[in-house]
């Protein structure tokens, strides 16, 4: 029986429910990067304005070039992520895991501009971290059907991913109010 039938055919009567867990521990963010998006891009997407920053305020803030809304909602996640990825890559030499957004709010400047800004968490390993964990899940052939093995595999994951807080400054001029 797979673990989402196990999960599916318990009955709900009986389930207590799961403590919250708390994953990672929680650091300072990094060093802003320095470098040009262009350094990190072979080809610069069109979506990117000319005179964008890495989006770490106001004044850096990436300059969405998109008429469609659609586009460009889905575009400042892909550029967050990317950011975020260079950020552990590249600055802190360490093993991107995942993003997760916060929230976002939608800032006027006053002087005509608009601006999404996006609050995020950036998941990490270091490396000692990540060659452990590797190890571990190859050498028990990926806990397959080892439930007690793989919850254990993930509490480790848990308790040794690392994370940062982070926002990113997006220019919408381009496409905000329009459909």
């Amino acid at each position: 029986m797979s673990i989402l039938s196990k999960l599916f055919s318990r009955k709900t009567n009986k389930q207590q429910p799961r403590p919250v867990v708390q994953i990672g521990t929680e650091i300072e963010r990094p060093t802003q990067i320095n470098n040009p998006i262009t350094d990190y891009l072979k080809k610069v997407p069109d979506w990117i304005g000319q005179r964008s920053g890495w989006g770490y305020g106001k004044e850096d803030a990436l300059i969405m070039d998109t008429d469609n809304s659609m586009d460009g909602i889905h575009n400042e996640y892909v550029f967050a992520e990317f950011r975020s990825k260079v950020e552990v890559h590249e600055v802190m030499k360490m093993y991107f895991d995942h993003f997760e957004r916060c929230n976002q709010r939608l800032v006027n400047s006053g002087m005509g501009h608009n601006y999404d800004v996006i609050n995020f968490k950036v998941y990490f390993f270091t490396e000692e971290d990540w060659v452990f964990l590797k190890k571990d899940y190859e050498s028990h052939n990926e806990y397959k059907d080892d439930e007690v093995g793989l919850e254990r595999h993930t509490q480790l994951r848990n308790e040794r991913i690392k994370y940062y807080t982070s926002e990113c400054w997006i220019n919408i001029d381009s496409f905000f109010g329009k459909r």
